[in-house]
C-alpha cells in the first residue's frame, strides 16, 4: 500500500514535500523513511530524533496493518527534556495545584494533587535552571593498549548491574597502573 509521509517542523528540512513510500504499517514505513533520508542519523552531541507520529498513540498501533483509511502519516518532533523542557512540567503543575485547590484542598484527593501539582512546578523550575550538561572533547583519553570495539570510559563512570539477557560490552577496569613505554 502507497502512503505519503509528511514531515513537520525541523524535520521539513531533511526532504521538501511529502515522501511517498509502500509499507503494510506504519513501523514499516517510518523505519524506512528514516533509513534513507541523511538528516534522520543520529546526531552525536543531541543523539537520536525523537518524534512524535500524528493518530498513533501507542507503539502496538504502529505495528497493526494500515488499512485503505490511513494514507497519509504525519511525522512532528517530539518535545524533549534538557533546557527547553520544563515549561510542560510547570503548566502541570499549575493545573494539578488548581484542580486540587477546587476540590478542596483539606480533602485527601484535594491535598494530594497539591502536593504532586507543588512538586511538578518546582521540577519543571530546576530543569529550566540546571545548565545543561556538555560534553568534554579536550579531556577524552583513549587507550592504545585495550583494542576495544566499543566502550571507553573514564574513571568514575558508573557501571550499571543488568538482569536477564542483555548484548553488552565490557569496561575494562585497572587501578593504580602506570603504562611506561620502554625503549630498549
Amino acid at each position: 500500500m502507497l502512503v505519503k509521509v509528511y514531515l513537520h517542523g525541523y524535520l521539513s528540512a531533511f526532504h521538501d514535500g511529502p515522501i511517498t513510500m509502500a509499507g503494510e504499517t506504519a513501523a514499516e514505513v517510518i523505519e524506512a523513511v528514516t533509513r534513507q533520508l541523511p538528516g534522520f542519523q543520529p546526531d552525536p552531541i543531541r543523539g537520536r530524533h525523537r518524534i512524535k507520529v500524528a493518530g498513533f498513540d501507542t507503539e502496538e498501533s504502529l505495528h497493526t496493518d494500515l488499512g485503505p483509511e490511513n494514507t497519509e502519516i504525519h511525522l512532528v518532533p517530539q518535545m524533549s527534556g534538557g533546557k527547553n523542557g520544563g515549561f510542560l512540567q510547570i503548566l502541570l503543575g499549575v493545573a494539578l495545584i488548581g484542580v486540587g485547590l477546587l476540590l478542596g484542598g483539606a480533602t485527601l484527593f484535594g491535598s494530594m494533587l497539591i502536593k504532586v501539582g507543588a512538586l511538578a512546578l518546582l521540577g519543571g523550575l530546576t530543569a529550566l535552571l540546571a545548565p545543561k550538561p556538555e560534553a568534554d572533547k579536550s579531556q577524552q583519553q583513549t587507550s592504545a593498549y585495550l583494542g576495544t570495539p566499543k566502550n571507553t570510559v573514564k574513571i568514575g563512570t558508573r557501571i550499571p548491574v543488568l538482569y536477564g539477557e542483555h548484548m553488552i560490552y565490557p569496561h575494562f577496569l585497572s587501578f593504580d597502573i602506570n603504562a611506561i613505554e620502554y625503549k630498549p
